[in-house]
């Protein structure tokens, strides 16, 4: 099925609509939802919750990557949109209430196959544990990791962290090159916000 998405100016300005493909091998500037689930355990240990991508996938099979996430195509409501994707890729249920935006963060990331320009539309949500996990196709597995362990992944002063699957406990040992990667100032953005937000618990 054909993925039409709205195209913008650096500024933000909407101009065409295109296919997703076109989007892509063009790098026009796009919108996607994304989520970052987090949770607080007994202990007092703050978690950032990872994707697991697909070993199927076309762009960075079998990496870690943001909780969920997903275009916005054209015409579509952002929050819509989202809770379609953590649907999609998560099998969760989510009502608006459960996202918290922490704003716009503007991302390009190239490959060899790709230009990929992104306004993202950055929300958070506690991780409703209680409720069943049952990811799509897309998503291999879900995966907990420490918090201040994955920024010393990020910035090279740790080796390795552990990550455990959110549906079977099953351990994993992570590394810098097993995360999707997004620009390092992307992934602090998104910490420095959940630490203030569990302030607020």
């Amino acid at each position: 099925m054909t993925e039409w998405l709205q195209v913008f100016d650096q500024r933000g300005n909407p101009l065409d609509v295109k296919e997703r493909t076109e989007v892509h091998r063009d790098g026009d500037w796009h919108e996607t939802f994304q989520c970052w689930f987090y949770e607080k355990s007994s202990d007092g240990k703050l978690y950032l919750l990872f994707q697991k991508r697909s070993a199927d996938k076309a762009e960075f099979p079998g990496l870690y990557d943001i909780s969920a996430a997903g275009h916005i195509e054209a015409g579509e409501n952002i929050i819509q949109a989202g809770l379609r994707e953590i649907y999609e890729e998560l099998g969760l249920s989510l009502l608006k209430a459960d996202l918290k935006s922490i704003g716009t963060y503007k991302a390009e990331l190239f490959t060899d196959h790709f230009k990929d320009r992104e306004f993202c539309r950055v929300f958070l949500s506690y991780y409703p544990n209680e409720k069943a996990l049952s990811p799509g196709k897309e998503v291999e597995d879900l995966v907990r990791i420490e918090i201040n362990a994955f920024k010393q992944i990020l910035m090279g002063t740790q080796e390795s962290t552990e990550a455990r699957s959110v549906l079977d406990n099953h351990k994993y040992l992570t590394h810098f090159q097993d995360f999707v990667p997004h620009d390092p100032a992307y992934y602090e953005f998104v910490r420095q916000a959940i630490l203030e937000e569990v302030k607020k618990l």
